[in-house]
């Protein structure tokens, strides 16, 4: 074999070799995009409600198995009866980039995409012996995570909620004053409620003047 056909045969190996090496860490990459969720929406284009507080929630707290469930429960409501509905989720990366995420109702999302800041002091208000089926049943209803108000003016309301509950219970009426105050005044606010009962965690969504009534 002649010298430059060896020579040729050894570029076009090694540019296989690099190109299998740039196919293979892409995923890597991918991965490290840290995608930050900004905004989500679950409905139609037209019918939907903001939820992304109970994504942020549901997502950080790992789903189940590493995957949420995009239904009417988890999601808090159904904003648009007897239409197909999507979770919508806006996120952008460390560099800045922006991309929309789709999920159909019914689908799921895989909490390994999305990165979730950890950061806040009331980031998981789990008890201590939360999922202790020993000393906690599973089957009873449990409130791990609430807050209260609109947007960026929220308070975190959860021990509050755990207060009201009787019998495995909790019913009222969502106003200021059994929310402690009004965190965003001028505005309609709602309470949202993330929970665990009879095993599964879902979401509540209630706004001001409505009754909160679970299980």
């Amino acid at each position: 074999m002649k010298l430059s056909t060896r020579y040729a045969i050894f570029v076009f190996a090694a540019t296989c070799v690099a190109a299998a090496v740039t196919f293979s860490s892409a995923p890597t990459s991918a991965q490290d995009d840290g995608w930050q969720i900004v905004r989500a929406e679950y409905g139609t284009r037209t019918q939907h409600n903001d939820v992304t507080d109970i994504v942020r929630d549901l997502v950080g707290r790992g789903g189940v198995n590493g995957r949420v469930a995009v239904n009417n429960q988890t999601m808090g409501g159904d904003p648009a009866v007897g239409a197909e509905k999507h979770l919508r989720i806006r996120a952008r990366n460390r560099k800045y980039g922006e991309r929309e995420f789709d999920y159909r109702e019914g689908g799921f999302v895989e909490v390994a995409t999305f990165a979730v800041r950890r950061d806040r002091g009331d980031w998981n208000d789990r008890p201590d012996n939360y999922g202790d089926r020993d000393r906690d049943g599973e089957q009873d209803l449990r409130i791990v995570r609430a807050y209260y108000g609109w947007q960026g003016s929220t308070v975190n309301v959860t021990e509050l909620l755990r207060g009201r509950m009787r019998d495995g219970q909790i019913s009222f009426v969502v106003r200021n004053s059994a929310m402690g105050g009004d965190p965003a005044v001028g505005a309609d606010k709602v309470l949202v409620v993330i929970y665990s009962y009879q095993g599964t965690e879902k979401a509540a969504i209630v706004r001001e003047g409505y009754t909160l009534t679970l299980p």
